[in-house]
């Protein structure tokens, strides 16, 4: 067919053998089968291209007035499908056009026509990719030698500053006027502590009154708000000190959040679970003995501000991800091996809270670089992994650091003293962790908490896209 204006020439059968061979390549990867049908339809195929050969069609050549359509143009063109029979059309993928063969050209009804609707929307919105807010952007193509020199520097000061004992003195004098008949010991705890923080981190802290340390909460009992309600009057009404900012009753761990104005350092305060506080010694022996994964848990803690996911995945949540990265690298331990063969000396209800603190030579394992190439390179290996994680059907796992476990067979894994607290009479019926949800990351020391636990499926998307973006600028 020849244009006249622009003399260009496609043979339609050009066209036609690129239309076929797209779909091929397409539908042969998504239906990898054969039946004998289609074999019957390939091998007429092939003899068709034989017969036309036969027939020694003439060779048309370009000259300087006749030029082919180019192959590129080709991709412009698609087929369409349309039932004669039903006077139908049925779109532009040959599958549908299948499905509607092989249905007998039964007409939907309108409802099932909105469900599939409904159902190609949902798709398509699960499929678009989610842009990286331009903040978290910024961070990932920022300078690493500054961004770690700078961070670094602000992280080590705060992990002790005078402050912490004005406000330590502080709060001690104020407590002692409400239980002056019990003893009280005050445990910090949390980033500022671990040496991960930043300015506007809190200052965790967790009081012990009345010498109930190794008490395990799974949810707050009558004591302890009884406690947090005391506290909360008191420093509503009387304290000098201190600003309430807001009391958190319902938490899983109850929480009075206040601000010391003689300081200006806005504090968590809690009266259970103490073992908040063995979290953070673990964190701090990880940090020591393998120093770059304080420098992706910086890293990964500020892109998480700078993408708001901090609001549903936790600092913490976040920092268990970095260590279980670096485990299944084999270049941290498991908890399992910190804790073998030792004496549980630190106890919270069923929780083992101590472990030994074995040098990474002892385990004839690598102390990483801690250089700036070297940081980008595993925070990028750390965006890829997780981006590309199944978390429908996989947990990540500290505790036992290894790859492959899998949700449905995880509590049958765990140790005896999960089992026995999960069955015993005194625990509540849902006191075993939570795996019905988007995202499951076990604290490796309070077993029975999934940290993630928080997470939907729209920020379940949104990490795993913001992390694909992540690797592909570093």
């Amino acid at each position: 067919m020849a244009a006249s204006v622009e003399q260009l020439y496609l043979h339609p059968l050009t066209l036609e053998s690129q239309l076929f061979l797209n779909s091929l390549e397409a539908y042969g990867k998504i239906y990898n089968q054969i039946d004998p049908n289609l074999y019957d339809s390939l091998t007429n195929v092939v003899i068709g291209i034989e017969k036309f050969l036969d027939q020694k069609p003439a060779l048309i050549a370009a000259t300087d007035k006749t030029k082919f359509v180019q192959p590129k143009e080709l991709a412009a063109i698609q087929n369409f499908y349309h039932c004669t029979l039903c006077k139908k059309d049925l779109g532009k993928t040959v599958d549908k056009a299948a499905i509607h063969l092989a249905e007998g050209h039964r007409v939907k009804t309108a409802k099932e026509v909105k469900k599939e609707k409904k159902q190609a929307e949902k798709i398509r919105s699960e499929s678009k990719l989610i842009k990286l807010p331009k903040k978290a952007k910024a961070i990932v193509m920022s300078d690493f030698a500054k961004f770690f020199a700078d961070q670094l520097q602000v992280a080590e000061k705060l992990k002790q500053v005078p402050e912490y004992d004005i406000i330590e003195n502080s709060l001690s004098d104020m407590l002692k006027k409400v239980f002056p008949d019990k003893s009280i010991k005050m445990y910090k705890f949390g980033s500022r502590i671990t040496g991960i923080g930043t300015r506007n981190s809190d200052l965790d802290i967790y009081v012990d009154i009345g010498g109930r340390f190794n008490e395990f909460e799974h949810g707050a009992s009558a004591e302890t708000l009884k406690i947090f309600d005391r506290v909360h009057d008191i420093f509503k009404k009387n304290a000098i000190d201190w600003c309430m900012n807001r009391a958190i009753r319902g938490a899983r761990v109850p929480i009075l959040r206040m601000t010391n104005t003689r300081t200006n350092i806005e504090c968590d305060v809690g009266f259970s679970n103490s073992i908040s506080y063995c979290n953070t010694q673990m964190l701090e022996y990880i940090y020591q003995q393998q120093p770059i994964a304080r420098r992706l848990c910086i890293f990964m803690k500020k892109w998480l501000e700078r993408t708001r996911l901090n609001r549903h995945i936790t600092t913490y949540c976040m920092s268990l991800m970095v260590i279980y990265y670096l485990q299944i690298n084999n270049f941290l331990p498991s908890i399992e091996t910190l804790q073998k063969n030792m004496l549980a000396n630190v106890l919270v209800g069923p929780w083992i809270g101590n472990f030994i603190e074995i040098p990474l030579t002892e385990l004839n394992m690598q102390v990483l670089s801690v250089s700036p190439p070297s940081c980008k390179q595993h925070i990028k290996e750390f965006c890829i992994y997780y981006a590309n994680f199944n978390y429908e059907s996989h947990v990540v796992c500290p505790y036992f650091g290894r790859t492959h476990i899998k949700i449905k067979n995880f509590e049958s894994l765990m140790p005896e003293r999960y089992t026995n607290f999960v069955k015993s009479e005194d625990s509540a019926k849902d006191s075993g962790i939570q795996l019905n949800t988007a995202m499951v990351v076990q604290d490796p020391l309070e077993m029975n908490h999934n940290v993630a636990e928080r997470a939907t499926k729209v920020d379940l998307k949104e990490w795993q896209d913001f992390l694909k973006q992540s690797a592909m600028l570093l």
